[in-house]
């Protein structure tokens, strides 16, 4: 193995290693940001329909755009409006940036859309039998937002990056 190989293999190890303290990050931000993981664990084993309708009736959000058009045209607070839609945006650019490094394959723009959906989908359910945190569709379309943000961001530095090598050689 020459020392270019290795050298690739070493950045591939890194950016897998990153992606696995991102995801770590992710599940404290998204899930643990009041709970433990045992408390959340514990909350699902206890779950009752009763707690559960009342979480669904008083916190769920199930209408697309719904809170995203709240926070933009009926918050004064900006604040608020920064760190719930930029953050959900911002959340999921790094998914969308290293998936695709670190699986090596050429993840096309849809694969990497149903995967990040699918993450968040995840992580929304959780939330919502866990009742620790409340169910919105909103944060789905933010979170797949931001990883397709990461993906195009990707694919822009590459092609620039394929464009110098070329000019190089």
């Amino acid at each position: 193995m020459n020392t270019i190989e290795n050298r690739f293999r070493a950045i591939r190890v890194a950016l897998l290693f990153i992606f696995l303290v991102y995801l770590l990050l992710l599940l404290k931000v998204v899930l643990f940001k009041v709970a433990s993981p045992l408390t959340v664990f514990e909350y699902m084993l206890k779950f009752n329909l009763v707690d559960f309708k009342r979480n669904v009736n008083l916190g769920s959000n199930f209408v697309p755009f719904k809170t995203i058009s709240s926070y933009i045209f009926h918050t004064a607070n900006q604040n608020i409006v920064i760190r719930n839609v930029m953050g959900n945006l911002i959340l999921f650019i790094p998914f969308g940036f290293l998936l695709p490094v670190i699986t090596g394959r050429n993840l096309n723009f849809v694969s990497l859309m149903t995967i990040s959906f699918l993450l968040s989908l995840v992580l929304e359910l959780i939330q919502l039998f866990s009742r620790i945190g409340s169910f919105d569709v909103d944060d789905l379309i933010l979170n797949t937002l931001g990883a397709l943000i990461g993906f195009i961001t990707l694919n822009v530095i590459t092609k620039i990056i394929r464009f110098r090598t070329k000019t190089i050689n």
